[in-house]
C-alpha cells in the first residue's frame, strides 16, 4: 500500500504528450464468448491475490490482470502507452488521474456514473468524488481505496509520562504539550517521529489553520490561482519549527523507512502515519499496548484528511459498458471480498468498506481504534487535500524541497522559507 503514495508521476507524464492513439484499451472476447477486461494495480503479491479470487467470481465478463511490479509501477504504464497495450483501467493516483487528464489521455466517466448503473454518486465518502473531477466538472477517474493519516501511539510510554492517550476529539494544544511532556519524560528519545511527510506539509500546516480559524494556503484544490499564507498558517509552521528544534519532532528531511520497527519495538512513543502501517506493525509483533488516534481538532473547527487512490481508463477505451460492470463489482464485492482478507484501506465507495471493517472490529484494541479513526475521518464534513494536484504540482514539489523544509528543519529562516515557497508556487501557477 506505501506504493500508492510514494511513486512520483514522471515516468507516465513523460508520455503525456503522446497523440490519444498512444492510449489503448484491452477489451476483447474470451476463449468462452464472454468479453475480457483488463486492468493493472500496484498492490502487493498478497492484496493481488485476494483481489484475483473475487474477481473471478464476477459473471459474464473475463477479468485478467495485468503483471507489474509495484517498485515499477509508473514505467511500467509508461511502456503501455506507449505501445497502445494500456489495460482497460488501471490503478492512479489523484493527482496523476488530473494531470493525464489534462493532457486529453483518459475517458470520461461522467455519464455512466449520472445512469446510476453499478455505482451510485451519493455512496461516496464524503467530498472523494469532487476530487476527481477537473475544473469542467468531468470525471476522469473513480475513487477506489481511501487512506487515513493519524497517530500510532504506545501507550506505555503515554502512561509513564501521566498522560491521556491520543482520542478522537484531542486537539493541537494537546498534541504539543504531549510530545513536550514526553520529551521531559525522556530527554534522550525524539517523542513524535514521522513515518509520513503530511504532518509537516504545506498541507498539513493549511490544515492546522483552517481548524484554527485561518485560511487555507488556497482556495481551491483544482484549478488554484494562487496560494497564500496568513498569519495563523504561518503560526502552525512557527510551531512545528520550534518542536522540531527543541528534540520534540522528527523534521521534514527525517528519513521515516525505519520508523514502524521502532515504533513496533517501543522506541518511539508517537508516530505519525496512515492506517495501512497497521499491518507492518502488527508483523513486528509489540510487546506493549498501542492504538491510532485522528488529526488533532483545532480551536474552531476539525478538519480532517481527505486523500484517496482510484482506477482510471485511457481516453480510447474499446468498451466501456463491460469496464464499468467490473468496476462496479471491484468497488462493492471485490473490495469487500479483499480488504476482508487483506485489511489494508477503507474503500471511498462506502457499500465497499464491510470487509474492511469486519476484519479490523475481529482484531484486537488496536484494530478497533484503526476502524474507529477511519470511519471518523471519513465521516468528517470538514476536509484538506493531501496534495497539490493541479499540473504544477510535480515541479512544486521541488520548490517546497527547496524552501519549506529547510525552514522548518532550522536551516533557514521561517519566514523566508514560507515566503519562498509561497513566491515559487505561484510562479508555477502563472505559467
Amino acid at each position: 500500500m506505501p506504493t500508492t503514495r510514494t511513486w512520483r508521476t514522471t515516468a507516465v507524464l513523460a508520455v503525456a504528450g503522446l497523440a490519444l492513439a498512444g492510449c489503448g484499451g484491452g477489451s476483447d472476447a474470451a476463449d468462452g464468448g464472454d468479453k475480457t477486461v483488463s486492468y493493472m494495480t500496484w498492490e502487493s503479491v498478497a492484496t493481488n491475490a485476494a483481489l484475483d479470487k473475487s474477481m473471478a467470481k464476477l459473471q459474464g465478463v473475463t477479468v485478467r490482470r495485468e503483471e507489474s511490479p509495484n517498485a515499477d509501477y509508473a514505467q511500467k504504464l509508461a511502456s503501455l502507452i506507449m505501445s497502445k497495450k494500456a489495460p482497460d483501467f488501471f490503478w492512479c493516483s489523484n493527482a496523476q488521474e488530473q494531470n493525464l487528464a489534462a493532457e486529453g489521455l483518459l475517458y470520461d466517466w461522467s455519464s455512466y456514473l449520472k445512469k446510476g448503473d453499478g455505482l451510485q454518486e451519493d455512496k461516496f465518502s464524503p467530498g472523494s468524488l469532487d476530487l476527481w473531477r477537473n475544473a469542467e466538472g468531468k470525471l476522469y477517474g473513480i475513487p477506489t481505496l481511501a487512506n487515513t493519516y493519524g497517530f500510532f501511539y504506545n501507550k506505555t510510554a503515554f502512561d509513564k509520562a501521566k498522560l491521556k492517550v491520543p482520542a478522537i476529539g484531542w486537539t493541537w494544544d494537546e498534541l504539543y504539550a504531549d510530545i513536550a511532556a514526553l520529551k521531559r519524560t525522556d530527554a534522550k528519545t525524539t517523542p513524535l517521529v514521522n513515518a509520513w511527510a503530511l504532518l509537516q506539509s504545506v498541507q498539513g500546516v493549511s490544515a492546522y489553520s483552517v481548524a484554527n480559524g485561518g485560511a487555507p494556503i488556497m482556495e481551491t484544490p483544482i484549478g488554484a490561482k494562487q496560494l497564500t499564507a496568513d498569519a495563523t498558517f504561518r503560526a502552525g509552521a512557527e510551531r512545528i519549527a520550534k518542536a522540531v528544534a527543541a528534540g520534540e519532532m522528527t523534521n521534514p528531511e527525517y528519513d521515516g523507512s525505519n520508523a514502524v520497527a521502532k515504533f513496533a519495538n517501543g522506541g518511539i512513543p508517537l508516530m505519525f502515519g496512515g492506517q495501512w502501517l497497521h499491518q507492518s506493525i502488527t508483523q513486528n509483533k509489540p510487546k506493549f499496548e498501542w492504538g491510532y488516534a485522528p488529526w488533532p481538532a483545532g480551536t474552531a473547527k476539525s478538519v480532517q484528511p481527505i486523500e484517496t487512490n482510484g482506477v482510471c481508463s485511457p481516453a480510447t477505451l474499446k468498451d466501456p459498458d463491460a469496464t464499468w460492470k467490473v468496476i462496479s463489482y471491484m468497488e462493492v464485492t471485490g473490495f469487500n471480498e479483499t480488504m476482508k482478507e487483506q485489511p489494508i484501506a477503507p474503500i471511498a465507495y462506502e457499500p465497499g468498506s464491510k470487509g474492511y471493517y469486519e476484519a479490523l472490529q475481529a482484531g484486537d484494541a488496536a484494530a478497533k481504534s484503526i476502524a474507529a479513526t477511519a470511519t471518523y475521518e471519513l465521516e468528517a464534513k470538514d476536509k484538506f487535500v493531501t496534495q497539490f494536484l493541479d499540473p504544477w504540482s510535480t515541479p512544486a514539489g521541488d520548490v517546497v524541497g527547496t524552501t519549506w523544509n529547510p525552514a522548518l528543519s532550522g536551516k533557514k529562516d521561517l519566514t523566508a522559507g514560507i515566503d519562498g515557497m509561497v513566491d515559487g508556487i505561484n510562479k508555477l501557477i502563472a505559467k
